[in-house]
């Protein structure tokens, strides 16, 4: 018998740290947050891979579809592993840092109450304290992190593998 699982058991979310040309960061607060001490928070935009879909195109799409902003994947910047999620299953979250290109953010009212362009600043002034239970209005620490990194540019960068099917590599970018 085969030791591969029969099912799915892992799902792929994605985040973007979308940044324009002036090193504004887009983030945006969901309409109805699943985690109910997240609501009103700032966060990334993002969502759900589709079957088949590569992540760094998922996060171009979800970005795209919440905000109305498009443009460029610039690299990875982080993941997370978490099991015992949503139907029981592992979630893995990959952030991709991106150079939006078409800036106006044409908002989702389905998905989001807000979304908007910050600056560091802004962002370091609305970051929530540790041990802080309820984010409403506030950038979570861990968002922090991740913002922070891709604002250095400490990234993971993508290539396309040749091959029978398709397939990205991701790696270290060269120094």
């Amino acid at each position: 018998p085969s030791t591969l699982p029969s099912y799915a058991f892992t799902q792929i979310g994605v985040g973007g740290v979308v940044i324009n040309a002036n090193g504004d960061v887009l983030l945006v607060q969901e309409r109805i947050s699943p985690v109910p001490a997240f609501q009103g928070s700032w966060k990334l935009p993002g969502g759900l891979a589709d079957p088949g879909e590569d992540f760094a195109d998922t996060v171009l799409r979800e970005v795209r579809e919440e905000t109305g902003v498009s443009g460029t994947q610039l690299g990875v910047v982080s993941m997370r592993h978490t099991h015992g999620y949503r139907f029981g299953v592992g979630d893995l979250y990959v952030v991709v840092k991106i150079f939006a290109e078409v800036t106006k953010i044409k908002l989702d009212p389905h998905e989001l109450a807000a979304a908007k362009w910050m600056s560091r600043s802004e962002m370091e002034a609305i970051v929530a304290p540790k041990e802080c239970k309820i984010l409403d209005g506030l950038i979570s620490q861990n968002n922090w992190k991740v913002i922070a990194n891709a604002l250095e540019d400490n990234l993971i960068i993508g290539t396309k593998i040749d091959g029978f099917r398709p397939a990205m590599l991701y790696h270290a970018a060269p120094k």
